[in-house]
């Protein structure tokens, strides 16, 4: 029986309680801005390139305080900043209160992105934490189903109350995990070195120089940034092609349709992923590179799928494949990115490869909302697919350089 600070059962309440934070919060946030804050697609575009930029400048400053500091503390303010940006959300639909509330939360991402993964790699071991990295995305699709229930429920009251919501699991999360969350595997800096700023470059000098040693974290990190690019145009232009060019059916209002898609992205990703999870070694890199190979190049047919999609059933079939995949990806990813680090330095190697991707976002977003505009959505995200081509091969010569 686990223990209440165990860091198995304190990872897999984190993961579900994001999870259900997320659900709550997201779930309809482009309905949101849209119908509620009126926002106009300049707006939509600078509110995504806020929330990108700001990650990407503080990607690696907060990876440095996870590995100098503590791990424990920057998770629990990574959940914190996400509470209160949430609540700014849901409180404040006004522009400029939306764009400040993006910066709180890429706070909030970046101080998390890091540290997550390298606290329980650190509590736990790596062998054992691959694994969890599956469990816990099995655990918070279980609780994103619920949030989405949920927000099905409260979007009736107000699209801003399940924001809001969000926003209070969030700030209960990081009280639980005050009280709860072990720490018992890392070790800080010395204390006389922790108020320097040698000690912040130092331990980014680390990092740089481990992703530089090593071609495998080098290959994964261009795949990062090649996926970052994709993912973005898919984030900002999925509702508009699925109200504007194919159209909703009807029965049903657009909060209620959105709603059943993300609901059934995480059924079905639930049953998805604990085959998966028995099924990969997560010691075994090769392995590892070829499932990723087999989710990304799946996730290409997908989006392709969706961008050309003829009708309804078609683009929401398309959707929700590729809503799984995603979730597929992202804990094969940091299973992989994790085994071998310098314990000094893995938040940091955590927070750089994170920072590849909200690169590639903030670069290109802005380039396929232009196409959008000249070329028409569907060729937008169809060229979005495209650019993932080429982190096939990088995957494929990563997993041999594992190998080897």
């Amino acid at each position: 029986m686990l223990k209440s600070n165990d860091p198995t059962r304190v990872y897999l309440v984190m993961s579900a309680g994001l999870s259900l934070a997320f659900a709550l919060a997201f779930a309809l946030q482009g309905l949101y801005f849209v119908i509620v804050a009126e926002l106009n697609p300049l707006q939509l575009l600078l509110i995504g390139a806020a929330l990108e930029g700001a990650a990407f400048v503080l990607e690696v400053p907060t990876g440095v305080v996870a590995d100098v500091y503590s791990r424990r503390r920057s998770v629990i303010l990574g959940c914190l900043c996400l509470g209160i940006a949430m609540l700014m959300v849901g409180s404040f639909p006004v522009f400029w209160a939306l764009l400040l509330a993006q910066l709180v939360s890429a706070a909030g991402y970046t101080f998390l992105s890091g540290a997550q993964q390298a606290w329980l790699a650190d509590e736990v071991g790596e062998n054992r934490a691959a694994r969890l990295y599956l469990l816990g995305s099995q655990c918070g699709r279980a609780a994103g189903i619920f949030g989405i229930a949920a927000t099905a429920a409260l979007a009736p009251l107000g699209l801003h109350v399940p924001i809001l919501a969000g926003g209070a699991v969030a700030l209960l999360l990081a009280l639980y995990l005050w009280l709860r969350m072990p720490e018992d595997g890392f070790s800080p800096a010395p204390r006389e070195e922790r108020q320097t700023w040698a000690a912040l470059s130092g331990t980014f000098r680390q990092g740089l120089r481990e992703v530089r040693a090593s071609r495998v974290l080098t290959l994964l990190m261009l795949t990062g940034l090649l996926y970052g690019a994709s993912s973005e145009a898919l984030d900002r232009l999925n509702e508009f092609l699925l109200v504007v060019e194919v159209g909703l059916p009807g029965g049903l209002s657009a909060a209620n349709w959105f709603i059943m898609l993300a609901l059934t992205v995480q059924i079905v990703g639930l049953g998805v992923t604990e085959p998966l999870r028995r099924r990969i070694n997560p010691a075994d890199g090769r392995l590892v590179a070829l499932a990723l190979r087999w989710v990304l190049g799946l996730s290409i047919g997908t989006l392709l799928a969706f961008a050309y999609a003829p009708g309804f059933g078609w683009a929401a079939g398309a959707l929700v494949i590729h809503g799984v995949l995603r979730g597929l990806y992202s804990p094969l990813y940091d299973a992989w990115i994790n085994r071998g680090l310098n314990p000094r330095s893995r938040a940091t190697v955590n927070s750089m490869v994170s920072q590849a991707d909200a690169l590639g976002q903030v670069t290109f977003g802005p380039v396929f909302g232009l196409l959008g505009n000249l070329l028409g959505v569907r060729a937008a995200l169809a060229l979005a697919a495209l650019v993932r081509l080429p982190a096939l091969p990088l995957l494929g010569r990563a997993g041999a350089k594992q190998g080897d």
